[in-house]
């Protein structure tokens, strides 16, 4: 079972609004396939990324699918830092929920016990003209950079 989808540990946020030239619609065809490229093409060789879970969930609020994968970064690091570094330094984990066009991905790595990068997107029609558009409380907005 997927852990829980929310988290309450405080964290540094920064927001990064980015227009693009397609619609909503065109742009999540165009993700689901690069992302379907780039495991294929960066597989392999023992590198690459291993799929544990790809499935549907509901947990009551939300819906989509859910993904956990490995990523193996030992034939992408240089040779020497491959020769040097834990085994478990050279993993990334990442959990995603998918429920476009709201998405957030959790990446961890087990040789580091305390990093955690969370990345929660939202994909908006428009000009980038949204406010607050996490839900983030006073204190988490007026602490937030905007980009």
């Amino acid at each position: 079972k997927a852990q829980s989808f929310f988290f309450s540990d405080p964290m540094h946020i920064t927001e990064f609004r980015v227009p693009l030239p397609v619609t909503v619609d065109e742009y999540q065809v165009a993700q689901l396939f690069m992302v379907a490229k780039l495991s294929k093409n960066e597989t392999g060789g023992g590198s690459g990324v291993e799929v544990l879970k790809n499935e549907p969930f509901d947990d009551g609020k939300i819906k989509g699918q859910y993904t956990h994968k490995i990523y193996h970064l030992n034939g992408r690091v240089p040779g020497w830092v491959a020769a040097i570094a834990p085994a478990s330094a050279l993993l990334l984990y990442e959990e995603a929920w998918n429920c476009y066009p709201y998405c957030k991905t959790v990446l961890t790595c087990p040789g580091f016990e305390k990093f955690l990068i969370k990345i929660e997107t939202w994909h908006k029609p428009g000009s980038c003209d949204f406010d607050n558009v996490h839900e983030l409380t006073g204190k988490e907005f007026s602490s937030a950079r905007s980009m």
